[in-house]
């Protein structure tokens, strides 16, 4: 009886033997000889499951981007009890920036799929910009006043507050910027410097909304 072959299970094989290319080589990489190499297959098995090589990065970009997702949801989402509101928003901006192996790993991935998006501008706008922007949103809004937004739908989109979309704007383009420093002049920019640029513009945010005391912080 032949064996029965679980094709989701080897897209996925596939997946992340492409995965390991891009952090190795880029996107630029991830062709259909190269991931065949990475996954021990022939290039005729690969082919397969894609019939080109667009095919293929188009899979690989879906396949990064939930990896992207699936590593840091958990750590924004993670309960933080402890510190200034400032410090506790700091300490979740902080996970989009590559500080650590983990983090700069992340930001190869996350530059591949950017460069993948610039070729092929997805039709509904980028899922990961979209990601990183409602989470900035949600961030800004704590820092303004409001109630925390839990539901991925209303984070999603624009704040009623226009204080908050302009914040969430600034604090985004900023993280972008900070990040590229990080990576690209190491010696200029380390982690404690990145740490109080960040908590310096947490700051600035102007708290439109007066706490539960009836006080503005």
């Amino acid at each position: 009886m032949p064996r029965l072959v679980d094709h989701e299970q080897r897209r996925a094989e596939l997946g992340e033997a492409a995965i390991r290319v891009i952090l190795r080589e880029g996107l630029a990489g991830v062709t259909v000889r190269g991931v065949a190499a990475e996954a021990g297959w022939s290039t005729g098995s690969l082919r397969h499951y894609f019939g080109n090589q667009h095919e293929l990065q188009a899979y690989v970009v879906q396949a990064t981007t939930d990896t992207i997702r699936r590593r840091v949801l958990p750590r924004v989402q993670r309960p933080r009890a402890h510190g200034s509101v400032v410090e506790r928003i700091a300490t979740i901006v902080e996970e989009m920036l590559p500080l650590d192996a983990e983090r700069r790993e992340e930001y190869v991935l996350w530059s591949a799929v950017v460069d993948w998006e610039r070729r092929h501008p997805p039709r509904e706008g980028s899922a990961t910009w979209n990601d990183q922007r409602a989470l900035y949103r949600q961030c800004v809004a704590v820092l303004c006043g409001h109630e925390s937004v839990r539901e991925p739908d209303r984070a999603a989109v624009p704040h009623p507050d226009a204080q908050v979309e302009l914040w969430a704007a600034l604090l985004h383009t900023f993280v972008d910027g900070l990040a590229s420093q990080i990576v690209n002049t190491p010696g200029e920019v380390s982690a404690g410097t990145a740490a109080r640029l960040l908590r310096s513009l947490l700051e600035a945010v102007p708290r439109t909304r007066p706490d539960r005391s009836g006080r503005r912080p």
